[in-house]
Formats: structure tokens, sequence, C-alpha cells
């Protein structure tokens, strides 16, 4: 019933929606001579409890040590991955991309016999030192999102061109301190998104007839 096959479906999705986020950046202005330059905001992907084991607390490496991480900083991971039966098609009926044979009655190509409707949790982490950093982040992703942004992918060799809604669920800001309110300060911002997705089953060759002439005659 069941044989191997791997058309990275939900590793390329996973791939797509990190690349949303790929390009923002936070404007500072250098103190001492007014300068204004871009940081560009590097993007992981990672647990939210391992940055802010990093950020918050000493490196097991050597007792009391700390390894920095350059803030701001973007983490994201995928969450849940649950059928939509709102999608679902006709389980049996295959997905044919067919081309003629050299002008004959039969075309070949392929075929995949399923696919599954489904969404796709991802949760996204913004961290910053700045209140500033954190607003400039949060208007450059939200604007994208209302109600929906729409990606397009290739999913393997048939489905090409798949789009997918990618919509934003909720948000939240928080703020973390070590030891008193006059020591650092970390603020997380906190996204939830879902990806109404697919997941599609093998591909294989296929062969249709899409003409038929019996030549048979009948005679009373």
């Amino acid at each position: 019933m069941f044989g191997h096959y791997y058309n990275e479906n939900l590793r390329k999705l996973v791939v797509g929606f990190g690349s949303l986020f790929s390009n923002i950046e936070v404007a500072r202005t250098e103190p001492d001579t007014s300068t204004s330059f871009n940081i560009r905001v590097p993007i992981h992907y990672s647990p939210q409890e391992k940055f802010i084991q990093r950020l918050l607390h000493p490196s097991s490496i050597t007792d009391g040590t700390r390894i920095e991480t350059q803030l701001p900083i973007i983490s994201y991971i995928i969450n849940t991955i649950v059928p939509d039966p709102t999608r679902r098609l006709n389980r049996i009926a295959p997905v044919l991309n067919l081309t003629n044979v050299n002008g004959s009655c039969q075309s070949s190509g392929t075929e995949i016999g399923s696919k599954i409707p489904v969404n796709v949790s991802f949760n996204l982490f913004v961290y910053t030192r700045h209140t500033d950093d954190m607003l400039q982040i949060v208007e450059q992703i939200m604007p994208y999102f209302v109600p929906d942004h729409i990606i397009t992918m290739n999913m393997n060799e048939t489905q090409q061109d798949v789009q997918i809604p990618i919509v934003m669920v909720t948000n939240s800001l928080t703020e973390k301190y070590e030891g008193d309110l006059s020591s650092r300060r970390l603020n997380i911002a906190s996204f939830q998104f879902v990806a109404k997705s697919w997941i599609f089953g093998e591909v294989k060759a296929a062969t249709a007839v899409t003409t038929s002439n019996s030549g048979v005659i009948f005679e009373d």
C-alpha cells in the first residue's frame, strides 16, 4: 500500500514562508554623526525558547559566560499540519498532465493520484532590544496580510504555479527583563499564520486515449 516518494511539499512551503520575511530592515541613526543606515534583520528556523535561553541565560560552555546574539532577529517554526475538509476533492480522481505522442490518439505524461488540502500553522517571533526596532518590523509585516498574502509555488512536475494563501491569525507584543527593570530588556513579537496548502501524492507516468476509431462496418 505504502511506497516511498517525496515531493518536498512541506519543505518547499517552510522555505517559501521564511523567504517572505528575509528582506526586512530597520533604520538606525548614528548618534555622533546623525548618519542614517539600515540593518537587515536575519531570520532563522528555530523555536522561541531556544533564542530566549541563549539571550537571558549563561552558556553551558563556561559558567558565567553568555553567548550574545545580535538583535534584532527573527525566528519561525512550523506548528501544526491539519487536513482541511472544506477544500477536500474527490480522492480517486487523478490529476493528469498529458502531451501528445507523435500526433497519435494517445497522450503520455504524468498523473498524481491524490491531493490533500492542509492548513499549515506557523509561529513567527521577532526579538529586539529597542522598541522602535520592534515597531518598524511590525509595520513591515502586518499590511501584507490583510486579509491574506498569496505565494505561488511549484509543488512537483505536475502541479506548477500552485497558489497558497497565508493568513495572519494572531499577534502579540511582550517584554522580558533579566533582573530588575533597569537591566537588559528584550522585546518579543509573536505572530501566528496559517498557510492553506496542499500535500500531493506520488507522481506516476500516465497514458490516456483521447480518440477512438474502431473501423468496424455493420451490415444488415
